[in-house]
Parts: C-alpha cells; sequence; structure tokens
C-alpha cells in the first residue's frame, strides 16, 4: 500500500501529476487543499494516519485497472489510468469516504446514503463529473466541477460538518 501512499502531487482537472516541492514539512497526513482548479494531495509515507475507509477505496480503485474489456459482461470498456487518477485525487479531499463502484459508462460512482434515505452520488469521467442527489424525496442533478465534491459532501452531511 506504502507504493499508493508515497508520495506529493497536485493534478489539475486533467488529472495531470505535478511533482510537489517544498511544500512544507510534516509527519502525517495533510488535509488537502483546493486552489486554483488543482487538487494538492499532500500525504505522508506514513500510511498508519490514513483512514481504513480511505485505503480501501484506494484499493478498490487499484483493482478497477484489472478489469478488461468486457468486465461485466456487457463489452464494458477498461478504465483509464487518468480516469483511477482523478478519482483517487478526489478521494483524499473527502472526510467521509463514499462506496466506490465502476460503472459500464466509463466512469467510477462514489455513493453516500443517510439513514433517513437521503442519497448522494457522484459520477467521475474523465473530462467532468455531475452529481444526483435525494434530499426530503426531492432529486436534483447537475454537473459539479471534482474541485467542489468536498464541499457537496459536506452539504449533504449538514451545517456544522468539517468545512475548509
Amino acid at each position: 500500500m506504502s507504493e499508493v501512499l508515497d508520495s506529493y502531487y497536485a493534478t489539475s482537472q486533467k488529472t495531470k501529476r505535478i511533482p510537489g516541492q517544498n511544500i512544507w514539512s510534516m509527519t502525517s497526513l495533510a488535509q488537502p487543499r483546493l486552489d486554483s482548479g488543482f487538487l494538492l494531495v499532500i500525504h505522508s509515507n506514513d500510511s498508519s494516519h490514513v483512514s481504513h475507509d480511505l485505503r480501501s477505496n484506494i484499493q478498490k480503485l487499484e483493482g478497477f485497472k484489472n478489469l478488461g474489456f468486457d468486465w461485466n459482461g456487457n463489452k464494458a470498456e477498461p478504465f483509464s489510468e487518468d480516469l483511477i487518477e482523478k478519482a483517487k485525487s478526489v478521494l483524499f479531499t473527502l472526510n467521509v469516504q463514499p462506496e466506490v463502484f465502476p460503472t459500464a459508462r466509463k466512469s467510477i460512482q462514489f455513493e453516500y446514503e443517510k439513514e433517513n434515505g437521503d442519497y448522494l452520488e457522484f459520477e467521475i469521467f474523465e473530462d467532468s463529473a455531475k452529481f444526483l442527489q435525494v434530499i426530503n424525496e426531492i432529486e436534483s442533478s447537475n454537473k459539479i466541477d471534482c474541485s467542489n465534491i468536498f464541499y457537496k459532501v459536506n452539504e449533504f452531511y449538514g451545517e456544522g460538518f468539517y468545512q475548509r
């Protein structure tokens, strides 16, 4: 697992990695920072500070690399490295980890559901993302910039939830 978590990088919406330099000294997982359309993912090689849920989701995404053509029996195509890296970058920004699923639409889906039935889902594509939410049985959906997924999740869990 350390090879997945042992890096510093910034990633743009197109998931181009930019090696981090002189960011700051630290000893544990730092809260990722969003700035100017870039997700800055900062973490140390000490994965003991990474939540079990995040580690599990990263492992799921790594597993998606092994899904070849027709992985679902319905001619679904394999996932690109860029899409998987983009999804990982988003996961590192989230305070609450979602359920993560591959889709046959060349996208990766993140899902949240509360005990009261409220539901929030993100579908992440290589070049875009969208959300669907059902709150008090009222459905809404729209496109969303990946750098705003963090805020949408916090909004879903309500005022007073951790804010940046």
